[in-house]
């Protein structure tokens, strides 16, 4: 690879980390300002606004369009699953019975 070489460079590499501790610094003091975490705040406040409004807006057209949401399909695998595994639970005890009548009619 040739990063290895250039990044085995021990100068390079003390560049590097010097530029990391800089930025690093740089970006501390800017978040500390007010004004900049208070933008930061309101900018990812305001992208999660927008994601809900999309969502929502999607939500209604595919009702309009009477298509399922989401949500539609996974209340319906709920559903499902529950159905499956009441009737796993009844294909159990119907085996039993006829188990159990197939050995009281040998044992006559």
């Amino acid at each position: 690879m040739p990063f290895e070489g250039i990044l085995g460079n021990p100068l390079l590499r003390k560049a590097l980390q010097a530029g990391e501790e800089r930025v690093g610094k740089a970006v501390s003091r800017l978040l500390a300002n007010e004004g900049v975490a208070t933008g930061v705040q309101t900018l990812i406040s305001g992208a999660v606004q927008a994601r809900a409004t999309f969502e929502r807006g999607v939500s209604q057209a595919l009702h309009a369009a009477n298509l399922p949401s989401r949500d539609d399909v996974d209340a319906l695998r709920k559903k499902l699953d529950e159905l499956e595994a009441m009737l796993d639970g009844l294909a159990e005890k119907v085996e039993r019975r006829g188990a159990h009548r197939r050995d009281g009619e040998g044992g006559e």
